[in-house]
């Protein structure tokens, strides 16, 4: 699976894409230290974007944060797809960037990338 931080395994425990759907599911670092993630699927518009809001695997995560992710065809046929985290406090988003968040969204990111090329056949 392409989708987390370099190192990171995910395990999915419920998946269901859809608007109002649910994927949960812990990442798994080196050591076998564990989070829990629980991503709610607000809304989805093929092909142009995906809006969740992701925390913790509890009900009513304080922390949670919305994420818009939006793709944006170019006119020489690639895509830029920005992604964009909206935190409940100004407190709770910068502790998300100390956290890693930045580089931990980049890794994803390129992961994502190098697994788009190699089903392109890249």
């Amino acid at each position: 699976m392409w989708f987390g931080p370099e190192g990171m395994a995910i395990e999915t425990k419920e998946i269901d894409l859809n608007p109002g759907g649910v994927w949960r599911f812990d990442m798994v670092a080196a050591g076998g230290i564990r989070y829990s993630n629980r991503m709610v699927f607000l809304r989805m518009e093929a092909p142009s974007l995906i809006e969740v809001e992701h925390g913790s695997d509890q009900e009513n995560d304080p922390n949670r944060f919305r994420m818009l992710v939006t793709f944006d065809e170019q006119s020489d046929g690639k895509t830029v797809l920005t992604l964009r985290q909206m935190h409940p406090s100004t407190e709770r988003r910068e502790w998300a960037i100390g956290f890693g968040a930045v580089e931990y969204g980049g890794q994803t990111l390129q992961k994502l990338a190098l697994h788009v090329a190699k089903v392109r056949g890249k």
